[in-house]
């Protein structure tokens, strides 16, 4: 009996040995699986950090070889930008021997195919490389020399050039758009030397709404500087972008003196034919438009839906080309408030290829601009005031030009 008992121990204890060797290889090998994954995730980020960097070098040098037509300033630039990034923790750095020259051509198939040292210039080739003889070292990874495992080395490339750009500047013309720069509704600059008389209206907030708008301080005249600076900026560069205007509102008469009709949406200026285009005419057209419908009332609700539709329309029209990079800039100070979802619009615009980028005046982060901005592959300006409106036009025409592709 005591034998048995003797037996029976000694093979419980053998058991409890065995789980034991067991369980340590399972705490080991789930550690040595966690460290694994945690350089693995630490690799895709420097990978994510390095293709960015590697973007906005390449947008940067693009940007620079088309305003200035001049290879070295666009190398510099390239490295400029690339410093401005990090990658794991450290500062990026390229020389001006990972930038290469060249032209990028569109083919039939929406592809580009890029020619290094062709000449005339249009695109900014970068390769970067982490380690493998790049300036910026390999990186090491968490666990890799515990492991036994050499320090992370890894390459991008990005190649950015200038090629034709179709633009429609997509313009918010609602009553709120003569109000001030205040963010209250109802409240008009003062003073303006465009008021009608009084006598026309039972109180001076009729005066005001059927009025031309404030010369200097309406969101109207804020907007109208903000284009000037639009149209500057891409005047500089040497082939400036064919560009529509398309005001929009609601259909509307005003109740006073004038009693002026509002349309739904116009297009205020067409797009330009590509064999007839010169930069000054469209840029005087564009600025005549504007000039003249600020000396009349502007009025209505928010149908963007409408506008964005319209601008579509435009770009995909008789004067659009296949091969054009087309982009609409949709200005608002305000909710929609009339029309389908512009969602569904937007969702129109990215079938036809076209980009959107939406600037908002005056309000808060707007979801549905979000949403229209993300489903085309735009950008989203909040803007709360004049500079911030004339930054966000200023760095939207220097983008205008510059695709990265590849």
């Amino acid at each position: 009996m005591k034998r048995l008992f003797r037996f029976q121990r000694r093979t419980e204890d053998q058991r409890h040995g065995a789980a034991h060797v067991l369980i340590a290889a399972m705490l080991f090998t789930f550690v040595l699986v966690a460290a694994m994954t945690v350089d693995f995730a630490y690799m895709q980020l420097i990978r994510t950090e390095l293709r960015t960097a590697t973007d906005a070098a390449a947008k940067a040098g693009a940007e620079a070889l088309a305003r200035t037509q001049d290879g070295n300033a666009a190398k510099a630039a390239a490295v400029q930008y690339a410093g401005l990034n990090k990658v794991g923790g450290r500062t990026y750095a390229i020389t001006t021997n990972d930038v290469t020259l060249g032209r990028v051509t569109g083919q039939t198939n929406g592809t580009w195919t890029f020619t290094a040292n062709a000449t005339p210039f249009n695109s900014v080739r970068v390769n970067a490389k982490i380690g493998n003889g790049g300036v910026t070292p390999a990186m090491n990874m968490f666990f890799a020399p515990a492991l036994g495992h050499a320090p992370f080395s890894t390459a991008a490339q990005a190649t950015a050039g200038q090629q034709e750009v179709e633009v429609c500047l997509c313009i918010d013309r609602s009553g709120s758009m003569m109000f001030d720069m205040t963010g209250n509704d109802w409240s008009y600059p003062s003073p303006n030397p465009l008021l009608y008389s009084s006598g026309f209206y039972p109180n001076s907030m009729y005066r005001n709404y059927c009025s031309p708008p404030q010369t200097t301080a309406s969101r109207w005249a804020i907007m109208r500087s903000a284009v000037n600076i639009f149209l500057d900026e891409a005047g500089q560069f040497q082939y400036p972008p064919r560009t529509a205007l398309v005001t929009w509102s609601s259909a509307m008469t005003l109740p006073y003196h004038p009693y002026t009709s509002y349309t739904l949406v116009d297009t205020d200026h067409n797009l330009p034919a590509a064999g007839s285009f010169v930069w000054s005419t469209n840029r005087t057209a564009i600025e005549n438009v504007i000039a003249t419908r600020s000396n009349s009332a502007i009025g209505g609700g928010t149908t963007l839906s409408a506008g964005l539709d319209r601008a579509v329309s435009v770009l995909t029209g008789a004067n659009g080309r296949a091969l054009s990079n087309k982009v609409i800039i949709l200005l608002t100070d305000g909710q929609w408030n009339a029309g389908r979802d512009p969602v569904l619009a937007a969702q129109d615009a990215a079938a036809a290829g076209i980009t959107v980028h939406c600037v908002s005046m005056m309000t808060s982060t707007q979801s549905t601009l979000t949403q229209v901005a993300n489903i085309t592959g735009g950008q989203y300006y909040a803007t709360q005031n004049a500079a911030q409106l004339q930054q966000a036009f200023r760095d939207l025409a220097k983008q205008l030009p510059i695709v990265l592709t590849d």
